[in-house]
């Protein structure tokens, strides 16, 4: 699944899901040296870093609940620019 900026996700608790994060519009002509993705009622199974894109899979969480993913990512450039995101998943029995 793609975010955007009004992306409103839901999953099953038995879900395991990959959502991807493209950071190359704020990044422009700057590049990816880590990602930190953390989650709250939900279980971060792993993430990578693709050039700008990053993607994470998620699994579990409690029905009836909301999760939040965050990601921290930091740039390559000289003077290093630090940009984090985060987006919200409905957790219910489907």
């Amino acid at each position: 699944m793609r975010w955007t900026p009004t992306s409103a996700f839901t999953k099953d608790p038995a879900d395991v899901i990959d959502y991807t994060l493209d950071f190359t519009p704020l990044l422009q002509t700057d590049t990816i040296s880590t990602a930190t993705v953390t989650g709250k009622n939900v279980t971060i199974d792993s993430s990578s870093v693709a050039g700008n894109i990053v993607t994470i899979f998620a699994s579990g969480g409690t029905n009836c609940t909301q999760a939040t993913v965050k990601v921290t990512v930091v740039t390559t450039n000289s003077t290093p620019r630090t940009l984090e995101r985060s987006f919200k998943i409905n957790i219910k029995d489907l």
